[in-house]
């Protein structure tokens, strides 16, 4: 019996000492950014930035040291997953999707379509849906992976920073694929774009300042872009703050808006349908250029009921262009259709293009001055004072 005791110790020690078939760190390549564009010829081109280890250790500081912590992999051909190949025939290591940070789009392939491409991410299980996903404006996917920001080795990981502390927010893979997948939305995606060099900058820098708009295919047909952006970011509610200035009679006047939300109803009459945005918010005055005294009620709130108006005429002005010149519903106005009518959407839904231009659409906004600042009136000049 001890010897039975002895062999049964022997099998489950060597049975403890490790796995047989496990992956070392050291034995992937981590693919940190992507970018699809259409070659000269038609063809897909697929790049990869790639981590090189033996530089990532300063891959967070960037400040002074121009060594790269990374290389741009690029293949062509006809498929993505014959591309992800021809990436990984150049690697000593295994391909590892699972810290990707983001996909850049070029714009002449948004503008092709994207349904084969969307196809494959909605099937590979390696794909993370938090991924972030950007259009470049007027250039291609391959040219961000290869800036050098002063910010992060990683430009696609600086991509991302940008888009989320910047006022559009962020988009993920998951935000496009879930419109892709609804009657009543058509998708939207940030647009990237690379701010030119000057004679001071001695690295590049991006920006994040408009929207790509799709159709129902998935193919890029506008962009909106600076203020108008925000205001249809905000009536998809996707917007949570943003800073504001607006000129009225008296002056200027700079808010930082928080808190955004918004609602939709809707209202079927016939042939006729109407939708109702309501918008609100909570604003903090940052400057204050007119001679209006914020701190009093008295003065505050005709301020505020000016400011609302004109913000909801500026709205309705975007949500005009959305419908005559693109006839694409960004907003998701169909969804509300559907939430609230779902019988009369089973008529629309096949036909929402069509329709979507024609809806009566009304704006309100309803944004509270809660924070003034320390003084009332702004500081007097030589001119203010009596």
């Amino acid at each position: 019996m001890k010897k039975l005791y002895v062999l049964l110790w022997v099998i489950l020690t060597l049975c403890m000492t490790g796995c047989w078939d496990r992956n070392e760190i050291n034995d992937y390549a981590f693919w940190i950014g992507t970018a699809l564009d259409l070659s000269e010829d038609g063809k897909l081109k697929k790049s990869a930035q790639v981590a090189v280890p033996a530089d990532f250790t300063n891959a967070k500081g960037g400040g002074g040291n121009d060594k790269r912590a990374n290389i741009v992999l690029t293949a062509s051909g006809s498929s993505i997953v014959d591309l992800t190949q021809q990436i990984q025939d150049k690697l000593p290591r295994r391909v590892f999707l699972g810290h990707r940070r983001s996909i850049f789009i070029g714009e002449k392939l948004a503008q092709k379509g994207l349904i084969d491409i969307m196809d494959q991410f909605s099937r590979n299980t390696d794909t993370r849906m938090r991924t972030d996903i950007f259009v470049v404006n007027n250039g291609e996917g391959k040219d961000v992976l290869e800036i050098n920001s002063p910010f992060n080795k990683f430009s696609a990981i600086v991509a991302v920073d940008q888009d989320r502390f910047c006022r559009l927010g962020d988009t993920a893979l998951r935000d496009v694929l879930l419109d892709v997948g609804r009657d009543g939305i058509r998708p939207s995606m940030p647009m990237i774009e690379i701010s030119p060099k000057n004679k001071q900058e001695k690295h590049e820098i991006m920006e994040v300042k408009s929207v790509a708009i799709f159709n129902k295919n998935l193919k890029m047909v506008g962009e909106v872009t600076g203020r108008e952006s925000l205001e249809m970011f905000w009536v998809k509610g996707v917007l949570k703050d943003q800073f504001l200035t607006e000129e009225i009679e008296a002056g200027s006047i700079s808010l930082y808006e928080s808190n955004l939300k918004k609602s939709i109803r809707t209202e079927l009459q016939g042939n006729t349908i109407k939708a109702y945005v309501k918008l609100e918010g909570i604003g903090r005055v940052l400057e204050n250029n007119t001679n209006i005294d914020i701190s009093t009620s008295a003065e505050r709130k005709p301020l505020e009921r000016k400011l609302n108006e004109l913000e909801a005429k500026k709205v309705e002005a975007t949500i005009k262009k959305l419908q005559l010149q693109y006839g694409q519903d960004v907003l998701g106005i169909g969804e509300e259709i559907h939430r609230e009518h779902p019988y009369a959407w089973k008529k629309l839904r096949d036909t929402w293009d069509q329709h979507f231009p024609t809806v009566e659409v009304s704006v309100s906004v309803k944004l509270k001055i809660q924070n003034t600042g320390d003084i009332g009136k702004r500081i007097p000049g030589i001119g203010d004072r009596k």
